[in-house]
Order: C-alpha cells, then sequence, then structure tokens
C-alpha cells in the first residue's frame, strides 16, 4: 500500500480556525499544534487526493454517502467568518473505484449529485466537519483533489467495512492519497459542555485514546454500548472507518494529541503505513 501514504484523526471544533477562535486558540494549544504537525507531515507524503470522512454532513440511517461534484467548496459564514473560504476539485475516479469495491463489499453507498441533494433538502457545500481539517491541510500548502465523504447510522462493523473498501480503491489506483476522519469525542465532560455533563465522558475519551494510540480496532468493539451513549460523542463511527482504511496494514502512531478545555474531547493522531501485515 505505499499509495496509502498516511491516516489521520482529526477534530473539528470551528474555533481552530483563527478567524473564529481568536483568543481561543490559545486555550486549544496542543490541539491546534499537533493537527498543523500533522497536516505538514502529511503533506510531505506529497498526497494528490485526500479522502474524508465527516460526521456533520447529510447522515442517514442506512447508508454512507459521497459528494458527486466536480468542485467543492465551503465557507464558515454560519461561525461568523464567511470570508473564510476552501475549495477543491473532487478525485471523480477514485469515486468510482470506492462506488465499485462498496458494492462488492456490501456497504450502501448513496451517491450525492445535485438533484439527490435537492430531493433530501441537504447541501453539496463543505461542512464544517470536513472544512477545520481541510484548512490546515490547505495551509499546509495541499492543493490537491479531494473524496468527501459523510458517515451514516451503520453499525460500526459496516464502517469498518466502508474503511476497507476505501483501501482497496486507493489499492487499485496509481495514486498518493491520505485518509483522514474527522470526529470529536465526548461532548459531556465538563458542566458548561454543549450537551450537558456526563462523568462518563472522560471515561470514554480515556478509552478511545488509549484504542487511538494503539490503532485498536478489538478495544473499541469491546467498549460498552451504555458508555458510548451518555458520552454524546460524533467520532465514533468516523474512527472506525479510518480502522477500516488502515485494516490489515502495518502502522505506526506518529503523533496524537488529546485535550477537552471546553467540555469536548479533542484528539488528533497520526498514522504512518509501513506496509502489509
Amino acid at each position: 500500500m505505499d499509495n496509502l501514504i498516511g491516516c489521520a484523526l482529526m477534530p473539528h471544533p470551528p474555533l481552530m480556525i483563527p478567524e473564529v477562535g481568536k483568543d481561543e486558540l490559545n486555550v486549544i494549544k496542543t490541539t491546534v499544534e499537533t493537527a498543523n504537525q500533522v497536516a505538514e507531515l502529511l503533506k510531505e507524503s506529497n498526497p494528490q487526493t485526500i479522502v474524508i470522512i465527516s460526521p456533520h454532513g447529510p447522515v442517514f440511517d442506512d447508508s454512507v454517502t459521497v459528494s458527486i461534484h466536480p468542485r467543492l467548496r465551503g465557507n464558515l459564514a454560519n461561525f461568523g467568518a464567511a470570508d473564510v473560504t476552501l475549495g477543491f476539485e473532487t478525485d471523480n475516479l477514485l469515486i468510482k473505484h470506492i462506488i465499485r469495491n462498496c458494492q462488492r463489499l456490501g456497504v450502501n453507498l448513496l451517491e450525492l449529485t445535485d438533484d439527490v441533494a435537492k430531493n433530501h433538502r441537504t447541501s453539496l457545500t463543505l461542512d464544517h466537519g470536513a472544512f477545520v481539517p481541510l484548512y490546515y491541510l490547505a495551509k499546509a500548502g495541499f492543493k490537491g483533489q479531494i473524496v468527501n465523504l459523510s458517515m451514516g447510522m451503520l453499525p460500526y462493523e459496516e464502517m469498518y467495512t466502508f474503511g476497507k473498501a476505501v483501501q482497496a480503491a486507493i489499492g487499485s489506483m496509481d495514486k498518493r492519497v491520505a485518509v483522514i476522519a474527522s470526529g470529536d469525542l465526548s461532548h459531556r465532560l465538563t458542566p458548561n459542555a454543549p450537551a450537558g455533563y456526563n462523568p462518563r465522558g472522560a471515561e470514554f475519551d480515556s478509552q478511545v485514546v488509549a484504542a487511538l494510540k494503539n490503532a485498536d480496532v478489538k478495544a473499541l468493539l469491546k467498549m460498552d454500548r451504555n458508555l458510548i451513549e451518555e458520552a454524546g460523542e460524533c467520532g465514533l463511527r468516523p474512527i472506525f472507518f479510518l480502522m477500516g482504511a488502515m485494516g490489515g496494514l502495518d502502522v505506526e502512531t506518529v503523533k496524537l494529541s488529546y485535550e477537552g478545555p471546553f467540555g469536548v474531547g479533542y484528539a488528533v493522531a497520526l498514522y504512518k503505513i509501513k506496509g502489509k501485515k
């Protein structure tokens, strides 16, 4: 898998963007610094395409989605920074390979075209879950193509299989690709947290970070489902997708950081692909 040049988990609070976060960037200094390092290291490997999955795009109960449009754009107008914009060309060839491998592995993948987006009253613009990590990649100098995916409310095992389908698609192309899962951990870490406080939020985050350190998907599968429910997270399904994208490969954890000062857990992880196990 020489063409899978790296995989990463990145959080997506809009306050990671200077025009939004302003002085609050100092409060999440570790997260910002690690995100910058991850972006720089990925860029050094010269990816031609970045595959990114977000939990904040159009989320369906029975399928994952892929955005089908020649060029995808986004901004942070909803967060008071309309002038912060991004635009990327879509890698339609890689999308075709992903669709083919999803069909082969039995993953229900919805192609989000203009018409489908209108029918479901959703948008093809980059949501903030995709925008924030891509902002850091663009800042590091990435100017290639993207594949924009959205998670579905599928079983964790199926999200893992979706990652395997993407891994197979990447392996069938002569192109250097990075895979990024966008997701935050518990939203219930402190009394002023966005989803309210739950003492089990920190327990959830601790278990997930330990699993991320070792790229241990079995530990994630063994997690107590009540704990997951009480944590109020948005990143677990993208993480299972990420584990699938690395499934069967020999990976090394290059970077890992975690903090949650605003009541939401922000984990950043970068994995180097060393080859097949």
